[in-house]
């Protein structure tokens, strides 16, 4: 993934940039194009003059059994007329460093790096097993450098066409460059380098669907929390972007779901105590996307709760195979939703107006003067005081809990991750690691719980829009739908359970 990345990322140990070593940490997004649209946007009088087109290849190294790709690292060189060079990509960073021959000098990486190769290697020797067929040509724009891509990634497993824009920079005039950008054109986010791509097309090992990004940690200051949780949110969300494209789909979209549930939480909390119209723009947007995608996430539940349920408890109904063909198709729509929705230009907006926000820290504009000194002050003490005001807020509206209507049982379970966000954010600040992980346990069975209630219901409206079809199904279709009312009623000894033990908890700030 190349949009907004940061050399923190690369190293395995130690800081990439050492003082004896030539190399560039390269911060880049990248944008998908149709090749009429790459021509006309190249060529536009709006940018810098072109440098003379290049004709580049690009070669990706790995072991036979792909030791590289399987720990999410990317080697290859690329030879544009007489220069070499070698480049190293691990989550979304790029590790750049010139060499004279075609054979990886490891030790050109920095010593950490070598030794942490040298360990994945064990000896196996690499080989060609994927490249890349490029035409280059380069643009200044807005602070920032556009290099217009067009050719094929190619493998035993086949060739990919690739018109593609790369925008590279500093980290604020990127996110102002790209603003302006797509203003120009309507940009989709690519958000992998072609090299991973290139490896899947070897056979390489498919993405895996990326959780949240750990806590804040150490003794940060409310506006670096701001930045960073934001921030974390976003990575998520286009971590499993890729992951949709070339990977399980199912997992990937509820991770970005859940990214999305993440951010308009956080952006709850700041603008609480930070006033600020574009934290209240950019939450209403991530409730825009996450919502989109819900169809495609309610159907993968609702099958796989027919699956273990009903259909497992009555195995001689035929008529549920006609149901679960049903539900593939409605399922295949939400997928086709999805698909849309990441295609669409206006998802592409978001993410650069969210990074663009909050590499310039947009939530200082609106603050008076006298309100900025609360920026400088820990984080800690905000997140205390958001986790103590989201704990009364919960323990308040669950009273009777498994005595409450359903509606309300779902307003107990919004709250609840909203405080369980909060922790997540704020736990890592808390010295008491083990009050942590106790509140963190007792609070994820209580989720669990509603959680189950919360399916039962949806999947009670997704049953009704089931046809019966043939005598059969239509049985089968009556056993769904006794279910999952029964099974929405809910098990009031286990909820109690649940929320008895969490009342017991003690909130760890």
């Amino acid at each position: 993934m190349d949009a907004i990345v940061t050399g923190e990322a690369l190293t395995p140990e130690t800081p990439v940039a050492e003082a004896e070593i030539e190399q560039t940490v390269i911060r880049t997004w990248r944008f998908v194009l149709v090749p009429a649209q790459l021509k006309a946007l190249e060529q536009s009088p709006l940018f810098g003059p072109p440098t003379r087109a290049k004709r580049l290849q690009e070669r990706y190294l790995d072991t036979e059994d792909f030791a590289l790709a399987r720990a999410g690292v990317t080697l290859s060189w690329r030879k544009a007329g007489r220069g070499m060079r070698f480049s190293l990509l691990h989550e979304g960073v790029r590790l750049d460093a010139a060499q004279s021959g075609e054979d990886p000098d490891l030790s050109a990486f920095g010593p950490a790096w070598q030794a942490s190769l040298t360990t994945l290697l064990q000896d196996a020797p690499l080989y060609e097993i994927a490249g890349a067929t490029l035409r280059q040509t380069t643009r200044s724009f807005a602070g920032a450098t556009l290099c217009f891509e067009a050719g094929q990634l190619s493998a035993e497993g086949g060739k990919i066409a690739l018109a593609e824009v790369e925008l590279c920079g500093p980290a604020t005039a990127l996110a102002d460059a790209a603003l302006a950008l797509a203003g120009q054109a309507a940009l989709t986010l690519q958000p992998e380098f072609p090299g991973p791509r290139a490896v899947r097309l070897a056979g390489g090992p498919m993405l895996k669907p990326q959780k949240a990004a750990g806590a804040l940690e150490g003794a940060p200051c409310l506006d670096e929390a701001v930045h960073d949780i934001i921030k974390s949110c976003l990575n998520q969300f286009r971590a499993n972007w890729a992951v949709f494209a070339h990977g399980d789909q199912v997992g990937a979209v509820h991770q970005m779901r859940v990214a999305m549930r993440r951010l308009r939480s956080a952006l709850g909390l700041f603008n609480r105590a930070l006033p600020c119209g574009e934290f209240l723009l950019l939450r209403e947007e991530a409730k825009r996307i996450a919502n989109a995608m819900g169809e495609a996430r309610n159907w993968d539940v609702f099958i796989a709760m027919l699956q273990d349920g009903p259909a497992n408890a009555f195995p001689q109904e035929r008529g549920f195979a006609a149901l679960a063909a049903q539900c593939r198709t409605h399922r295949a729509a939400g997928y086709d939703a999805v698909r849309a929705l990441l295609d669409d230009p206006a998802t592409t907006r978001f993410i650069i107006t969210a990074e663009a926000f909050i590499a310039r820290r947009g939530w200082r504009g609106g603050l008076p003067v006298e309100a900025l000194a609360q920026l400088a002050a820990p984080a800690s003490d905000f997140g205390a005081i958001c986790l103590q005001r989201l704990h009364r807020k919960l323990r308040k509206r669950g009273r009777h809990l498994a005595a409450l209507p359903a509606h309300d049982r779902h307003l107990v379970r919004i709250e609840l991750k909203k405080l369980r966000y909060a922790a997540e954010f704020f736990g890592g600040l808390c010295a008491q690691k083990g009050k942590v992980r106790n509140f963190n346990r007792a609070a994820a069975a209580l989720q669990e719980e509603l959680g189950k209630l919360n399916d039962m219901a949806t999947a009670e409206g997704l049953a009704t829009r089931l046809q019966g079809g043939t005598p059969e199904a239509l049985r089968a279709l009556g056993i769904v739908l006794g279910w999952t009312a029964h099974a929405a009623l809910g098990e009031p000894r286990a909820l109690n359970a649940a929320w008895a033990e969490f009342k017991a908890t003690k909130l760890f700030v």
